[in-house]
């Protein structure tokens, strides 16, 4: 991801002052064009570079998976706990009469 934010700022940079003279509204209405094809070209490379698993993230969907399934253990736990402490709340809160 750096990479493409890296291309992307050096194509603009790079297209703007490669047309600065045939004029600074064609240099500044060029420069998000190159910018984006440079970033464009970045992502592609990048995907070239992983091969053919460039869609397959099996990893980290896994580690991901594992992460939720924890977070959702722990918030069922604290959802039961605050049940618990609910229902001992009420039975405690019984009005005591002076004599």
């Amino acid at each position: 991801m750096f990479l493409i934010l890296l291309a992307t700022m050096g194509g603009g940079v790079i297209s703007t002052v490669l047309l600065l003279p045939y004029g600074i509204l064609t240099a500044l209405m060029a420069a998000p064009l190159c910018a984006s094809l440079c970033a464009a070209a970045a992502g592609a490379v990048l995907m070239l570079r992983r091969g053919n698993a460039w869609n397959a993230d099996a990893a980290f969907e896994d580690a991901t998976d594992d992460q939720t399934d924890a977070m959702v253990k722990m918030l069922r736990d604290i959802a039961a706990k605050g049940r618990e402490s609910s229902a001992d709340a009420k039975r405690t809160s019984r009005s005591s009469k002076a004599a």
